[in-house]
């Protein structure tokens, strides 16, 4: 009897080559895309009226009619992005030109754009207004992903889809949820989802929108000794496979998903994230430096007066002031700080991105993208031209008021692991090279301008 076999859609996911064939493959991706968007039968503000045939209110995202009218007329926008010692003003990508500076970059296995009119993204979305409060809220805006299983669930659907060949099993892929920082003894550390508020938001929250660029593992959040030999079994150093298939690649895919309603140009009023694609299809590390807690020893704090001051122009701003008054631990030594945080952190310090004009930023509302391979950071659109989109909109006192609340989001954090051995065009994360080529340790950050063998799995 026949057999039908399933073979994964075609990527440009290889390893980098020479210019040309990068060329050519930027230019068949580009009209791959085109000739899919062509088809689409909705346009991106049909998600918010595929809600009027049932009683259901659209997500708080989409509920403005006026969210994405006009999203065909920006392909980028001007923002300042939150480098190490300035913000520098950048041109951010966004829909059509963000989707082109995707494929020009190779970078289809790092990042993935959600169209608002994705049924499985209306669901997720509804899925996470369901328990906003009752497990968001109540969990203090982060938790193990045990507490949350439909939203994680949801999440994976839309992962599968946008990653196939690294998250679906028809495809060899599969999706592991949560980051595994902590172990299940460890639960009520673990932030494999967490909710995110502005600092003037009246509901008190530790999570903001992060105002400087980073990449997750390098972050100070916890994580327990011996986490990445538990968060990626089977990624063995290179030359040491312990199965006959090889060794798994790793990639920590981040589900990002505003919760403030959208602007006409279809992005957030305020405190995009910003997302860098990577250098040369992720085979090479960008440039950046190593700071430490050390650095920062004798920055000026904010006075009670500038605190009050800042309160009288912004009421609602006083709840977080009055809440870190009683709450801050002043008098402590600086290591005392960081016994809730990674214990590697103070040794290991945080690299911090170095401006260049090759960099390419790029935006969404709802995005999945490599949160361990990927820069990134909450950027400030351009004060003029964020007017000019608010002034254009057809209800404008809504959108003043929409354009107050500052950006609420959420997000839901993965892994995903294949195995590239044999399988032709599917690379090694970068990631997982740098782990297995023993550049990546728990006390350690991956070496700037680094550079791997996507194909093997290892360092060049």
């Amino acid at each position: 009897m026949a057999t039908t076999a399933l073979l994964a859609p075609t990527r440009l996911a290889s390893p980098a080559g020479d210019a040309t064939t990068r060329v050519r493959r930027a230019r068949t991706a580009t009209i791959a895309r085109a000739r899919r968007d062509n088809l689409r039968k909705a346009p991106i503000a049909a998600a918010a009226a595929s809600s009027t045939t049932t009683t259901e209110l659209p997500p708080p995202a989409l509920a403005n009619p006026d969210a994405c009218t006009r999203a065909s007329d920006y392909t980028s926008r001007r923002g300042a992005v939150p480098y190490k010692d300035a913000a520098v003003d950048v041109d951010i990508m966004v829909n059509d030109g963000a989707r082109a500076a995707i494929a020009a970059a190779g970078a289809e296995r790092f990042v993935s754009l959600i169209d608002p009119s994705n049924p499985k993204l209306l669901r997720l979305l509804r899925v996470m207004e369901d328990g906003w409060d009752a497990i968001g809220v109540r969990n203090k805006n982060a938790g193990h992903h045990s507490l949350w299983p439909e939203a994680f669930e949801a999440g994976r659907s839309l992962l599968e889809e946008a990653f196939p060949e690294e998250c679906d099993p028809k495809f060899g892929g599969e999706v592991l949820s949560g980051v595994a920082f902590v172990g299940d003894d460890m639960k009520d550390r673990a932030i494999d989802f967490m909710q995110r508020r502005p600092k003037t938001d009246f509901t008190m929250s530790k999570y903001n929108p992060l105002g400087r660029l980073h990449r997750d593992p390098d972050a100070i959040d916890y994580k327990q000794p011996g986490w990445m030999e538990t968060a990626m079994p089977g990624s063995a150093p290179f030359g040491a496979e312990e199965e006959e298939d090889g060794a798994y690649s790793y990639r920590y895919y981040n589900v990002w998903l505003a919760r403030t309603p959208l602007d006409a140009s279809g992005q957030v009023y305020e405190n995009p994230l910003c997302l860098l694609l990577p250098r040369d299809e992720g085979a090479k590390e960008w440039d950046y430096e190593i700071r430490k807690p050390e650095d920062n020893v004798g920055a000026k704090e904010e006075t009670i007066g500038e605190m009050m001051g800042r309160a009288a122009k912004n009421p609602l701003s006083a709840a977080p002031i009055v809440m870190s008054m009683f709450s801050t631990r002043r008098g402590q030594k600086k290591e005392d700080q960081f016994e809730f945080t990674d214990p590697n952190y103070m040794s290991r310090g945080s690299p911090e991105l170095t401006p260049d004009d090759a960099h390419t930023w790029i935006t969404h509302p709802f995005v999945a993208f490599d949160s361990f391979d990927m820069w990134h950071g909450a950027a400030k659109w351009d004060g003029d031209e964020k007017k000019a989109v608010i002034d254009s909109a057809a209800d404008l006192m809504r959108a003043r008021q929409d354009a107050s609340k500052g950006r609420v989001s959420m997000e839901l954090r993965f892994r995903a692991r294949c195995k590239p051995g044999g399988r032709e065009g599917v690379p090694f994360s970068p990631l997982s090279s740098a782990y297995r080529g023993g550049v990546f340790t728990p006390d350690t950050v991956r070496p700037s301008g680094g550079e791997y063998d996507l194909e093997k799995g290892t360092t060049r």
